[in-house]
């Protein structure tokens, strides 16, 4: 993972190095709207000490709605950083396999601020402007909790924890220009989200079980925004 900021670190740099004689068109804009998050999960079955866990314990991962912001500066007509941000949605996690009929037995939230270096196309005088990007994702799982249910295919009460994910994260949209000011954006951006789940649970007489998979979370995001450029 340092090896990725560091990346980064050197695109950021070298973009800097490359828009400073440009800076007479250097712009910015904030942005917010909704964003629709599919995810396609997979995740090995759960893993735990002989005997504790049916096989094919699985684990599947909802799709989730929330409202998204960012900031945008371009340091030349082409190039630019785009900073993605949002309200942590709420993933529902339903089981599976052996564990489907459970239905929903957990829910987390996440919080995964993104970094693009972002190369839009065309010139100033267009209306329409199509980009595409590369960046950073950090993603942190947040109010993990097992439902009753979860509970109940547990056998205890459980506390769940999800690991950080740092990924690489792509995006491509493009932004119509309202007025001078404002504008209307698309997106649809993809991220490498992989996240190690851990699975603590307490039974009756105060036996203590831990079971473990690794969750891909494999998200996909369309996002509809509106821009004020200042």
């Amino acid at each position: 993972m340092t090896r990725l900021r560091a990346s980064l670190a050197a695109v950021l740099a070298a973009l800097g190095a490359t828009a400073a004689p440009s800076a007479v068109a250097q712009e910015q804009s904030f942005y917010i709207g909704g964003a629709y998050i599919a995810i396609d999960s997979k995740a090995d079955p759960l893993a735990g000490p002989p005997g504790s866990t049916p096989p094919n314990s699985r684990l599947d991962v909802d799709d989730a709605r929330t409202l998204v912001f960012g900031y945008q500066r371009y340091f030349n007509d082409h190039w630019g950083v785009d900073v993605a941000l949002g309200i942590p949605p709420k993933h529902k996690v339903y089981g599976k396999g052996a564990l489907e009929g459970f239905g929903q037995i957990s829910s987390s939230k996440q919080v995964a601020p993104t970094v693009f270096v972002n190369y839009r196309f065309g010139d100033r005088t267009d209306r329409l402007r199509p980009f595409v990007g590369v960046g950073v994702n950090y993603t942190r799982f947040i109010d993990t909790r097992s439902t009753t249910a979860g509970i109940w295919a547990s056998g205890g009460p459980t506390r769940i924890k999800l690991s950080d994910s740092w990924g690489w994260a792509v995006q491509a949209g493009a932004s119509y220009a309202l007025t001078p000011r404002w504008s209307l954006n698309a997106t649809v951006a993809a991220a490498d989200v992989k996240s190690d789940l851990t699975a603590t649970t307490t039974e009756p007489g105060g036996t203590t079980t831990v079971r473990r998979t690794t969750i891909d979370f494999n998200p996909v995001v369309f996002t509809l925004t509106l821009g004020w450029k200042f």
